[in-house]
């Protein structure tokens, strides 16, 4: 993939990924875009090949990301296809918007990182329907993960 990568003088690097994506089930179609920018030290070794292994060297770094991903879907479809909630039907696309901050920790066989997440959804003025239905939606959560690598 595509990565631009800086490192200063210090040693403190900074990366910018960027990522495309398009998809297609039975729920409909999507087309997804998006960045993550990286901010730490010793970014390159985040990710080592093989068998190289991190020692017990702590690695950190702060990120942002931010995706955007468009939904043609027809709500009033079940996944068999059929029109049992045909309620309301959504004949034009939504949009889906994420957005998220943290730091991240690595040292030896552990990761961890805690971060924030907001989501915005537009599901678009093609819902028709079910008056009082809220088609614009925004949430926020705190996100941690903690991974560990089992030794052989």
């Amino acid at each position: 993939g595509l990565e631009v990568s800086l490192t200063s003088a210090s040693g403190l690097e900074v990366s910018l990924t960027p990522h495309a994506g398009l998809g297609v089930g039975s729920e409909g179609r999507s087309a997804e875009a998006g960045v993550t920018l990286k901010i730490g030290e010793g970014l390159e070794r985040l990710a080592p090949s093989g068998a190289e292994r991190f020692g017990e060297r702590p690695r950190w770094y702060v990120y942002a990301a931010g995706s955007g991903r468009a939904v043609g879907y027809n709500f009033a479809r079940t996944r068999d296809g059929d029109y049992a909630r045909s309620g309301y039907t959504q004949d034009k696309g939504s949009f889906l918007g994420d957005a998220s901050v943290g730091v991240a920790y690595r040292k030896g066989d552990m990761q961890t990182s805690i971060g924030v997440v907001y989501r915005e959804i537009d599901a678009g003025k093609g819902l028709r329907g079910m008056n009082g239905l809220d088609t614009d939606v925004s949430e926020g959560l705190l996100a941690f993960q903690l991974s560990i690598r089992p030794s052989r």
